[in-house]
């Protein structure tokens, strides 16, 4: 075998290896929840986003939030995941699950994939800053692979 034959064996594997990390943060998602900002005694609408995702068919989220400031009240699909089907366990206050789950994937950029109704708590003196936190996320696709995911939770300000 000639060194350059060598060289390029070497830098062909070499290369697949630099390429893996790139690939996957390609195919990442990512998940936040916007900057919000609210009233003591409003309902309150908090989009839970997703950026950069193809073939999402399955999403399981944990949710943590501060049950005296924050009342949740219901759920509900976008028009970009209708074709899912979803359960919000919110059994104990402060901690919501999210099921989400499709025989087909879904795809797109910087888009809502559930809208959380929150009613804040009334007579709340001053400002005051809280924040649904995103504890755990697992996204899957249609071929049953994990989508590597990131997660963004932002403030939500709240007004007296």
């Amino acid at each position: 075998m000639t060194k350059m034959k060598r060289f390029l064996i070497i830098f062909i594997l070499f290369s697949g290896f630099l390429a893996a990390p790139l690939i996957s943060i390609a195919r990442g998602a990512e998940i936040n929840i916007p900057s919000l900002k609210g009233k003591s005694g409003q309902s309150i609408e908090v989009p839970i986003m997703i950026d950069k995702v193809d073939n999402l068919a399955g999403v399981k989220m944990v949710l943590n939030y501060d049950p005296e400031i924050l009342l949740f009240k219901k759920g509900t699909k976008t028009s970009q995941t209708s074709a899912l089907m979803h359960i919000v366990n919110d059994k104990k206050p402060g901690l919501l699950i999210l099921v989400m789950a499709g025989a087909t994937g879904i795809k797109g950029k910087d888009f809502p994939i559930l809208k959380l109704t929150f009613e804040i708590k009334e007579g709340l003196k001053g400002n005051h800053t809280t924040e649904i936190k995103i504890k755990e996320v697992q996204l899957m696709s249609d071929q049953l692979k994990e989508i590597e995911t990131k997660t963004v939770s932002n403030p939500i300000t709240i007004l007296p």
